[in-house]
C-alpha cells in the first residue's frame, strides 16, 4: 500500500512538471532553445569528424552549423621591401640561444644545441633584403635538398631584423628534424599560402627535439591561408613549436597574425609578452599540449577558431598578466581538462560567443581574473561544470547557454571579500544543478532562464535559497543572495565600472 501511494505521488508530481513545461530532473526537453543548440553543437561535432582531410576552413564549417561569427580580421602581409639587397652570412648560434635565455630562460636549449650533430655553432643567417624559397636554397646550399613543390632544410636559419623570408602560394618548406632544423626569426617571416611542416624521424643526438619556428625580439609573423604541421618540443614557450615571444623592451613596426589556415600536430601555439596579436579563423587540430597559450600579452584578439582532436589538458590559457585579451566565436571540442582557462590575467578578459563542447574537465573557468566578461557562449555536454569561477572580482556572465553539463551550469567559489559575481540572460537546461556556490560572497541574478533546470536550481550554499528563484522561473525582477539569503542591490560595492 505505501509503495502505490508513493507511485501515485510521483505519477502526480510528473504530471505537474510536465504542465507547467519545466524539464525533468535528468531529462532535456527536445524543443527547448538549449537543446536546440545542443543540436546545432552537434552537428558542427559531426562535420569536423566527417572532414578527415581538413578540406573545409574554420569559419566555413561553423557558419555552416548555423553559429554567428565576428567578422574576419582585417589582415594583408605587408608586401615585400622593396631596394634592399640581399645579404647572407653566418651567426654563432650560441648567441642567438642566449639571448633567448635572458628573457625565457635556458631550458631545452642543450636540446637545440646537441640536435646540430658535428656542424658546430655557426648557422646561416639572412642579415638583409627579402628572400624567397628559391634564394632560401641557394643560401643553404648542401643544407636544402629540392623535393617535389618544395625545400627540405637540414640545418637551422635565423632572420635578422630588418631581412624577410616570405614562402608564397604552392610552395613548402620542411624543416629536418633529424638534422635539428628550425626557423628563428628577429626580423619577418611570412607564409602566403605555403606549406611549412616538420619531417623525419628523431635527432641522433637528440631524440627529444623537434623542429619550431619561433618570432622574437622585435620580428613580425605573417600567416595567411597556410598549413603548419609537426613541430614543438619540450615545456617552454621558446621551442613549442609556433611562438610570438618578446622581451620586455622589443617592440616590432609592425602587428602579426595567423590566420585562415591548417595548423595541426604541434606542440603549441605560444604568445608571450606581445602586443595586439591577431589569431583568426584557423582550424587547430591534435595538439600536443594547450593548443593556445597566452601570457604577460594585450590586447590579444582569438576569433572564428577551431580546436579539435587530440587534447590533453587545456585548450586555450590566458595567463598571468595578459590583459584586454578577446576570446570571440571559437568552437573547443572535446578533449581534457578545462577548455577555456582564465588565469592570474588583471583585467578585462571578454570571453564571448564561444564554443566549448564534451570537455572531460569543465568548460570555461576564470581563477583569479578580474574584471572578466564571459557572454554568449555555448558551453554544452561537459562532464564537470559549464562555467566556473574562482577567486575573481566582479566577474560578469550573461548570455550564456549551459546544457546539459554534468555538474552545475555555473559554479561560483573562493570569492574574495566584497566580491559580486553577476549573472543575467543566461539559459540553465539540465545540467547537474543551475548554480551551485561555496563560498560565493555575492550573486546578483537577473533575466536567467531556468525553466529547463527543474528542480536543481540552486546548489552548495546557496541550495537553501531556491524558493526564490522557483518564484520567478524566469528571472524577471532582479535579486541578490549570498549563503544567509537575501542582499539589497544597492548596498552591493561597485567594481570595474559594475552598477550595484
Amino acid at each position: 500500500m505505501p509503495r502505490e501511494r508513493n507511485t501515485r505521488r510521483a505519477g502526480l508530481w510528473v504530471a505537474a512538471v510536465m504542465a507547467a513545461g519545466m524539464a525533468l530532473p535528468g531529462f532535456a526537453a527536445p524543443d527547448s532553445h538549449g537543446q536546440q543548440q545542443r543540436q546545432a553543437v552537434l552537428r558542427l561535432a559531426e562535420a569536423v569528424a566527417a572532414d578527415e582531410a581538413a578540406r573545409f576552413g574554420a569559419r566555413a564549417l561553423m557558419a555552416e552549423a548555423g553559429f554567428a561569427l565576428p567578422p574576419a580580421a582585417d589582415v594583408t602581409p605587408i608586401g615585400a621591401p622593396t631596394g634592399a639587397a640581399i645579404s647572407t652570412g653566418s651567426f654563432d648560434l650560441r648567441i642567438a640561444l642566449g639571448r633567448l635565455a635572458q628573457a625565457f630562460g635556458h631550458e631545452d636549449n642543450s636540446a637545440v644545441l646537441a640536435a646540430q650533430a658535428g656542424r658546430g655553432p655557426q648557422v646561416r643567417m639572412i642579415e638583409s633584403g627579402s628572400l624567397g624559397l628559391a634564394d632560401l636554397a641557394a643560401l643553404m646550399g648542401e643544407d636544402a635538398v629540392p623535393g617535389t613543390g618544395g625545400l627540405e632544410l637540414r640545418a637551422p636559419l635565423i632572420i635578422r631584423h630588418g631581412a624577410e623570408l616570405r614562402i608564397g602560394p604552392g610552395e613548402r618548406l620542411d624543416l629536418s628534424r633529424n638534422h635539428g632544423a628550425f626557423v628563428l626569426n628577429f626580423g619577418r617571416l611570412v607564409l602566403e599560402g605555403a606549406v611549412l611542416r616538420g619531417v623525419g624521424g628523431e635527432s641522433p643526438d637528440n631524440a627529444e627535439f623537434a623542429p619550431f619556428v619561433t618570432t622574437t625580439g622585435a620580428g613580425t609573423l605573417h600567416v595567411r591561408d597556410a598549413e603548419i604541421a609537426d613541430l614543438g618540443f619540450g615545456s617552454t614557450v621558446k621551442y613549442s613549436g609556433l611562438s610570438v615571444i618578446r622581451g620586455a623592451l622589443d617592440r616590432p613596426a609592425a602587428g602579426s597574425f595567423i590566420a585562415n589556415s591548417k595548423i595541426a600536430r604541434i606542440k603549441r601555439i605560444s604568445v608571450q609578452a606581445a602586443e595586439g596579436l591577431v589569431i583568426d579563423g584557423n582550424r587547430i587540430e591534435d595538439a600536443g599540449s594547450a593548443a593556445l597559450v597566452i601570457l604577460h600579452s594585450r590586447d590579444t584578439r582569438v576569433t572564428a577558431n577551431l580546436l579539435a582532436g587530440r587534447s590533453v589538458t587545456n585548450a586555450i590559457r590566458v595567463l598571468d598578466g595578459s590583459s584586454g585579451t578577446v576570446l570571440a566565436g571559437n568552437a573547443i571540442l572535446e578533449g581534457d581538462r578545462v577548455g577555456i582557462l582564465i588565469k592570474n590575467a588583471p583585467d578585462r578578459t571578454r570571453v564571448e560567443g564561444n564554443i566549448v563542447w564534451a570537455r572531460d574537465g569543465s568548460g570555461i573557468k576564470l581563477d583569479r581574473a578580474r574584471c572578466a566578461r564571459v557572454s554568449g557562449n555555448y558551453v554544452i555536454g561537459n562532464r564537470q561544470k559549464g562555467i566556473e569561477v574562482r577567486h575573481s572580482l566582479a566577474a560578469h556572465l550573461d548570455g550564456n547557454i549551459l546544457v546539459s553539463n554534468k555538474s552545475a551550469g555555473i559554479w561560483v567559489s573562493g570569492q574574495p571579500a566584497g566580491a559580486v559575481t553577476r549573472i543575467e540572460d543566461n539559459v540553465l537546461d539540465a545540467n547537474g544543478a543551475g548554480v551551485a556556490t561555496a563560498t560565493a560572497e555575492a550573486i546578483l541574478l537577473e533575466g536567467n532562464d531556468f525553466t529547463r533546470q527543474f528542480p536543481r536550481f540552486l546548489a552548495g550554499d546557496l541550495g537553501r535559497q531556491a524558493r526564490y528563484i522557483a518564484s520567478d522561473i524566469t528571472g524577471r525582477a532582479p535579486i541578490a543572495l549570498d549563503a544567509a539569503g537575501l542582499v539589497r542591490i544597492a548596498d552591493l560595492p561597485s567594481h570595474c565600472g559594475q552598477e550595484g
